[in-house]
């Protein structure tokens, strides 16, 4: 694989939120697995809305495709086949496309987001595998989303080595690349770093992921939590490790709030300040750091608005994009709301300087809040 370190590559949205918002049928336990259940169509509709918005990669709508979601029992009589049909949806989606688009096989948490503690290494590798053997005619590369620790992350690379052998690829066609996300805590530790539920460091995590997989991601954290994480991770791989590894964001949009729910409890809320034009503030900030793989998750939905893929330069206090191409401007799809002449209304969205901002608030980055932990799916 060679280095993409000069461009960026648009990822999807959150698939639940989505498919809510275009009012496929929704609920929890089983979240975005319903709609496979009751209306196929509807998740067509979602991958060819973030498709629409720019997205060059779509993910299998296979997250809650897991006992959590739809029971033990559920998941023994039709994991397999509603995985196999997410799977064909996906790639019909992406087939039908104007452009190419690459479809991302999704190995989810399989005992709840945010759950490492959950993680149970004796019945995982199976449940994964049932997932990945479903998906893989369709897919183009492997996702490991919202992971939570590093003994998840090595056994979704091991589940996937083993499909990969056991269906190899076309001849002359490289093997699929594996990308490993990981979701940190909401609240930093105490030595004030970002870190995995499990308590493991990013650094950690990080260099076990890169002897692993293709590409190293966070995903479904609160972007606050993004800048410092990227920091440590470029830090932790080093400049000879990102020649070949890429890394990437995608965050939720979620509010933070003290209260803890109970996991499958609720349809969570979504902040009001992360705008699209916030969302390229941030994606330009992200890829500075040296993230080429950017997205957005749980409340993240397409927007396909002409201001939310333009910024105006004429206005000093719009979004200026420095990463060349249209890459760029595809990255404003982050949500489906009017969009604020300000930018970026909270500056606590980045730690450190941020430099698309005029005036006197620039650089500032003020407190942060400490929500409690939250629970809430993809």
């Amino acid at each position: 694989m060679t280095s993409n370190r000069a461009g960026i590559t648009v990822l999807d949205g959150g698939m639940g939120k989505e498919l809510h918002r275009i009012g496929a049928p929704f609920r929890q336990p089983e979240w975005s697995a319903l709609a496979l259940m009751e209306a196929p169509a509807r998740v067509t509709e979602a991958h060819r809305n973030f498709i629409a918005a720019g997205a060059e990669v779509i993910t299998v709508n296979s997250y809650a495709l897991v006992g959590y979601h739809i029971g033990e029992d559920g998941f023994a009589e039709r994991g397999r086949e509603l995985a196999d049909l997410a799977g064909r949806l996906a790639r019909d989606a992406a087939d039908s496309a104007d452009r190419e688009v690459r479809v991302a096989g999704s190995l989810p948490p399989l005992f709840g987001s945010y759950l490492p503690e959950n993680f149970r290494p004796e019945v995982a590798p199976d449940q994964w595998r049932v997932l990945a053997e479903a998906q893989a005619p369709y897919v183009d590369l492997w996702i490991g989303e919202t992971i939570g620790s590093v003994a998840e992350a090595e056994t979704i690379a091991a589940v996937v080595a083993g499909v990969e052998a056991d269906k190899p690829a076309p001849s002359g066609t490289a093997r699929h690349e594996l990308w490993l996300s990981f979701t940190l805590d909401d609240e930093f530790g105490d030595d004030g770093q970002a870190v995995l539920y499990s308590g493991e460091s990013v650094t950690a995590a990080g260099r076990v992921a890169a002897g692993l997989g293709d590409a190293v991601l966070f995903n479904c954290v609160r972007p606050e939590v993004m800048a410092p994480a990227l920091r440590e991770l470029v830090e932790a791989i080093g400049p000879d490790g990102l020649e070949t590894l890429q890394i990437g964001v995608y965050a939720n949009a979620f509010p933070a709030r003290v209260e803890q729910y109970a996991p499958n409890s609720v349809i969570y809320g979504r902040r009001d300040d992360l705008t699209p034009e916030a969302h390229l503030a941030l994606a330009t900030h992200w890829h500075e750091l040296g993230a080429t793989l950017i997205g957005g998750c749980c409340g993240s939905t397409p927007s396909t608005s002409h201001r939310s893929r333009h910024s105006n330069n004429a206005n000093p206090t719009s979004v200026e994009p420095r990463l060349t191409g249209s890459n760029l401007a595809r990255l404003a799809f982050h949500l489906s709301e009017p969009i604020l002449s300000e930018p970026i209304s909270n500056p606590d969205l980045v730690a450190g300087p941020i430099p698309w901002r005029t005036g006197a608030g620039a650089g500032a980055t003020g407190g942060r809040s400490s929500p409690a932990r939250r629970f809430w799916e993809r």
